[in-house]
């Protein structure tokens, strides 16, 4: 899923910036913010997907594909955002 990619970019500029360590793939979303990395507009959507992803993962048997695949055609310019200001903040970081 494109939105545990996400979360593992994020796990990694996490770690890698010695940020607070998350307890959910939510709250990885949330430490970015807190530090800069992603926009207040881009952490509501990025959140409620991490929710959903949890849902999908654990009630598998009760997620209506047709639901998943609206949510990832809705979305799609959500990821390119996320993309764009992760890349951001790693140039910025280089001397």
């Amino acid at each position: 899923m494109m939105i545990e990619t996400c979360a593992d970019i994020a796990g990694h500029i996490i770690s890698d910036g010695g940020m607070r360590a998350p307890k959910s793939y939510a709250e990885g979303f949330i430490v970015l913010k807190e530090n800069g990395v992603i926009s207040d507009a881009l952490l509501d959507p990025l959140v409620r997907m991490a929710k959903f992803r949890n849902i999908v993962v654990h009630q598998y048997d009760e997620v209506d594909a047709e639901v998943v695949i609206a949510i990832l055609q809705k979305h799609l310019d959500t990821f390119r955002q996320f993309r764009d200001q992760v890349l951001r903040h790693l140039r910025a970081e280089k001397p």
